[in-house]
């Protein structure tokens, strides 16, 4: 306690060094706070992307003539092989169908309403699992059911096709307070809708959507979220003999699923819309974040050093009067620390101002996202992660003690005569 009271007192005598430091300190953990919290929200399994960590994306396969040695050529999977073989994947808790969703959310699509209104949305087709893999809340009415979905029906006859929208959509279209469950819009053809959802933030980008289509005939993505124990490998040599019956049942064309993979964390962290090993995002992330902690901790390192020279002589009379070594070291590392503490604090004020402030390029700069898409919300759940924060300010902590350290003892192990003559 006596440390610490020493430490508060050397903050108001010193009330510049105590500042550029705490500000030094702020910015080191604001930076890279901003980066872990943008790459939790991309990552962490947050609603109502509940089981990102075992989801794995899978493409459509690819297909080459069987005389072409070279050439592949991506491929869609029609409804009966989604039905008869993706949905019954050994590996898999849930298999979702969907269009990919780049075809949507490059450009924007437009709701008709009765009054003449143009009412902007992001579209997505999805299957009926795609309610299963992503934990939406319902305000009005419910998902759409197997029977609804991989349907060419509503297309060949013109029926309204089953279709769920956000909250907002419905308030821009028939007013608040309504229930449109069962009302038609129209979308270049007559869609029915079936279920309201509350609206998501767009950081969510795998399953961020406006308007929900129910999907027809193919898919071109296939969403798995694996069972407990189950691996990609596993999955992987399930849809490797997928490929293989399609090759045998197609005399014309061979099948492959080569690179088609996609695990939600490799494919996010590589930022490119592919899925890079471990040790390749590693190499690339390390040094931005490495840069980002040394510089600030080699400019306190030098502050403490020039704050030590000027207390040479001070430590020199206390060691005169019997202080120990270890005793001086401990009240500079309570008094680094005490300075650390207060800049983290500070740091993380300024973490959410950046992230609330700038969240628009912050949130879409990671990952393979389309910046067509509206403003990202955010919430307390995605800007605050205890743990980040504690990891967070334990490096900076141990960087900034090395910071403190170093000089001190180097100052510390002059003899005291030196010590005792250098000047103020």
């Amino acid at each position: 306690m006596r440390y610490f009271r020493q430490a508060l007192a050397m903050m108001r005598e010193e009330r510049l060094f105590s500042g550029i430091y705490i500000v030094g300190t702020a910015l080191a953990i604001a930076f890279t706070m901003v980066i872990a919290v943008v790459y939790y929200a991309k990552l962490a399994d947050i609603a109502p992307e509940v089981n990102r960590s075992r989801t794995v994306y899978v493409k459509g396969m690819a297909k080459r003539a069987v005389n072409d040695t070279l050439r592949w050529e991506p491929t869609s999977y029609t409804a009966t092989q989604v039905k008869e073989w993706l949905y019954t994947l050994k590996s898999a808790e849930v298999v979702s169908a969907t269009v990919n969703a780049s075809r949507y959310t490059s450009d924007r699509q437009y709701l008709k309403c009765d009054n003449h209104k143009l009412v902007p949305v992001v579209t997505r087709m999805v299957d009926a699992n795609f309610f299963k893999v992503y934990q939406f809340r319902f305000v009005y009415g419910r998902p759409f059911t197997q029977e609804e979905c991989l349907n060419e029906n509503y297309y060949i006859e013109n029926a309204a096709v089953p279709a769920v929208i956000s909250r907002d959509i419905a308030e821009q279209a028939f007013g608040k307070d309504v229930d449109p469950v069962g009302k038609t819009l129209n979308y270049g053809f007559l869609i029915r809708i079936v279920g309201v959802i509350e609206p998501t933030s767009s950081i969510m980008e795998e399953s961020f959507g406006q308007l929900f289509l129910a999907l027809d005939q193919e898919a071109e993505r296939v969403i798995v979220v694996l069972k407990e124990g189950c691996t990609v490998k596993d999955l992987e040599k399930e849809l490797a003999e997928i490929a293989r019956k399609r090759s045998v049942s197609d005399k014309e064309y061979d099948y492959s699923i080569i690179g088609t993979l996609l695990p939600h964390a490799q494919m996010k962290m590589s930022g490119d819309g592919v899925a890079h090993s471990w040790s390749s995002i590693f190499k690339s992330l390390f040094p931005k974040v490495f840069v980002l902690l040394l510089v600030p901790a080699l400019n306190l390192s030098g502050l403490v050093a020039a704050r030590m020279r000027r207390r040479v002589a001070e430590m020199g009379v206390r060691k005169a009067f019997g202080a120990k070594r270890r005793t001086l070291l401990t009240q500079v590392i309570t008094e680094n620390l005490v300075l650390t503490l207060c800049g983290g604090f500070v740091g993380l004020v300024i973490t959410w101002l950046l992230l609330y402030v700038f969240r628009s390029w912050l949130f879409f700069a990671v990952g393979n996202t389309a910046f067509t898409l509206p403003e990202p919300t955010v919430d307390g759940e995605m800007l605050f992660s205890p743990l980040i924060f504690v990891i967070g300010l334990a490096v900076c902590i141990v960087l900034n003690l090395m910071a403190a350290l170093i000089p001190a003892w180097i100052s510390l192990r002059n003899p005291i005569v030196e010590s005792m003559n250098e000047k103020k």
